[in-house]
């Protein structure tokens, strides 16, 4: 009985408290450095701007890479008269820059030379791929523009092509 209850003892100790790993996994992922009120700019081969990223704050994690934006706006050049400026309520950047998880509600407008392309995307928690100018949602989405209203629920869109896919 008395080894039952020793063995029992030590098992809720073990079961209880972290175990060592866990606590050097929940270290690990502490921010190595922050940005308060900053601008990133990625440039193309030919010099130019690809994409700008601006956000309240950045928080970047060593441990994988990634870092959480607090309001952050992207706007990605498809070329010089046409550029997407897209806004969240919060972000995560992953894959080393190349894939942007944007949080909570998405604007993304179309801006152009001429105001008749002009178009307003309003939906929730989007995933921009930078390298491929890519982006898609699951979740509902109104779209804008001269022409009316059209809504649905899932969009995909290539930003090289200027194709938007509802689904």
């Amino acid at each position: 009985m008395l080894i039952a209850l020793a063995v029992l003892s030590w098992w809720l100790q073990r079961s209880v408290e972290p175990t060592s790993q866990q606590i050097l996994e929940e270290k690990q992922h502490e921010p190595d450095y922050y940005m308060d009120e900053f601008e990133l700019t990625a440039l193309n081969l030919a010099g130019k701007p690809a994409h700008k990223l601006y956000a309240d704050s950045l928080k970047h994690y060593a441990n994988d890479d990634s870092a959480t934006l607090e309001r952050p706006h992207l706007v990605v050049f498809r070329s010089e008269d046409e550029f997407w400026d897209i806004r969240a309520e919060s972000g995560l950047v992953l894959n080393g820059g190349e894939t942007v998880l944007l949080q909570g509600e998405v604007i993304i407008l179309r801006i152009t030379a001429t105001d008749t392309e002009a178009l307003q995307i309003y939906t929730f928690d989007l995933t921009v791929h930078l390298q491929t100018k890519y982006m898609e949602t699951a979740a509902p989405v109104k779209i804008k523009d001269g022409r009316g209203r059209t809504t649905a629920v899932g969009m995909r869109t290539d930003l090289r092509q200027r194709r938007i896919e509802l689904l």
